[in-house]
């Protein structure tokens, strides 16, 4: 196993900062019931997000009505101010390992579960002031 002793040598001599770098990158699995519409589309102001699907079919939503769907391994990108969101039309489950970069954005999903009430969808209407306080403006994708 040699890149394992590399990667242990490498991580023993570096001078980390983790502070920072506890900054930089928030991970999350989502979880996207049967025929479920997902958030409102719209778009970050500040970070720049990834999606691999790791379950079931996630269809994103981009301007003028495009759509696509990823497959369990598929890989999407989202970079800051680029209108989005994403769907579960199927009778599947779909999950996603979604990133963010920097990381306050995984805040957003602790206030969604504080808003929540189990086994019920979250409105759009909380679900849109929720995104007001983590620099996330609400898009139009029809046009």
């Amino acid at each position: 196993m040699k890149n394992t002793r590399l990667a242990h040598a490498y991580h023993a001599q570096a001078d980390w900062d983790l502070l920072a770098l506890a900054q930089r990158l928030g991970i999350a699995e989502l979880i996207i019931p049967p025929q479920t519409p997902g958030p409102p589309g719209h778009w970050h102001e500040m970070h720049d997000e990834t999606f691999l699907v790791t379950q079931g079919t996630v269809r994103f939503h981009a301007p003028h009505g495009k759509t696509i769907d990823a497959k369990v391994g598929d890989l999407v990108t989202v970079p800051v101010r680029a209108p989005h969101t994403f769907s579960n039309p199927g009778d599947q489950e779909a999950r996603f390992i979604n990133t963010f970069t920097p990381s306050f954005y995984i805040n957003y999903f602790r206030l969604l579960s504080k808003l929540s009430e189990e086994g019920k969808p979250m409105s759009p209407a909380a679900n849109k002031k929720a995104m007001a306080n983590f620099a996330t403006i609400v898009a139009n994708l029809k046009d």
